[in-house]
């Protein structure tokens, strides 16, 4: 994944971005910090923010947004800062140093929807899977993008190696779609195949929010929408809901994407809180428990996520060997329960276990806290 990012970024820094005339900076208490040109479009982008936390926190009373706030730099620059209106997570780790390795743009994009309650590692499978349940829908061509919303970009497939088969995501796509996922018919190279490249929160025609990769030099923050990783630069290929991505599965047969018109474009989904998903549902007993040992498998990687911020954090190896071991088992049970054909609930709830399981696991590998059993 790191190694199809660092290529393919050069392409689209190559292709050229218009600058923003909304600049992110932040405050000594880490607030957001805008400017841009006037203040109506820091009253804009201000609002665009609180309904953004008012999706997150339904409880959150969003406030109305004055020019009173704004303050004039000079004759063609306005600030605002942004303070209350900032998401719980965002306020505490927007912008700041990270000391690991570990969550991902994937991961970091749908912690906002509950998957988990702070950002962990998502497998490219995992959101495919997720964009394309009931948890989550495309939005309709034309339909207008409401803050969190999420945007995910897809781009020329290059390889570099051979499917990793200890590859968690490719033992789950194995597992429950067999045979789907098709061998390249390249050693080395495009393959003719679309791949997914990101995914960031839309805040503003002009603002998103996430984290480029799992490399601890990327930070959660705020990004120009102008500047989100993979979205092309052509306008008719943002968000072009009418297009859908080419992949390597169910031997479809390879296509010139590379230098074709939208071979890197963008798609806008709408996914649901998960809590409040499948608090909806008519569940089984069996369903109810599994949900019980996510939540206590969430409560684990909550511990985990400290490893990220803060320098020198670990754990005492009998900790870390209990951790695994329960993970892992558990994790294998899922993936063996999965092959057994059974109702969309018992399949998303299953399908959340195994990844949430694996998910410490990968956390703990990213933190070179136990060696790794795939690439990082």
């Amino acid at each position: 994944m790191l190694k199809v990012i660092t290529f393919t970024i050069v392409a689209i820094i190559a292709s050229g971005a218009r600058a923003s005339d909304l600049g992110i900076n932040y405050s000594a208490a880490n607030d957001l910090l805008l400017t841009a040109p006037s203040c109506e479009e820091l009253v804009s982008q201000h609002q665009s923010i609180c309904n953004w936390k008012k999706n997150i926190e339904p409880s959150f009373k969003t406030p109305v947004i004055q020019t009173s706030s704004c303050k004039k730099i000079s004759s063609k620059s306005f600030s605002m800062i942004v303070s209350s209106c900032l998401p719980e997570f965002v306020k505490a780790n927007q912008h700041k140093k990270l000391f690991k390795s570990g969550a991902n743009c994937w991961g970091t994009a749908l912690s906002f929807k509950k998957i988990s309650n702070r950002p962990r590692f998502i497998w490219s499978q995992e959101m495919k899977y997720w964009l394309d349940s009931p948890v989550c829908r495309k939005l309709a061509p034309k339909e207008q993008k409401l803050p969190g919303d999420i945007i995910n970009t897809f781009g020329p497939e290059y390889i570099f190696e051979k499917d990793e088969a200890s590859n968690k995501g490719i033992q789950f796509w194995e597992a429950l779609f067999p045979g789907r996922l098709t061998a390249p018919q390249v050693d080395g190279g495009y393959s003719g195949y679309h791949n997914f490249l990101h995914s960031e929160t839309f805040i503003s025609d002009k603002l998103a929010f996430g984290k480029d990769s799992p490399n601890q030099l990327d930070r959660f923050e705020f990004h120009p929408m102008n500047e989100v990783y993979g979205r092309s630069k052509d306008v008719d290929c943002q968000e072009n809901q009418t297009r859908s991505p080419h992949y390597r599965e169910n031997q479809n047969p390879p296509r010139p994407i590379k230098g074709s018109k939208c071979d890197y474009f963008s798609l806008a989904y709408r996914c649901e809180n998960f809590e409040n998903y499948f608090a909806k549902q008519t569940l089984t007993a069996s369903d109810e428990d599994n949900l019980a040992t996510i939540k206590r498998l969430q409560a684990v990687q909550d511990k985990l996520f400290p490893l990220l911020t803060i320098a020198g954090k670990t754990f005492p190896k009998n900790e870390i060997s209990q951790m695994v071991k329960e993970a892992d088992l558990i994790a294998k049970e899922s993936l063996e329960e999965l092959k057994i054909a059974g109702d969309k609930n018992r399949e998303m709830i299953l399908t959340l276990k195994f990844f949430t399981a694996n998910g410490i696991r990968k956390s703990l590998e990213l933190a070179d806290l136990i060696p790794p059993t795939e690439a990082l």
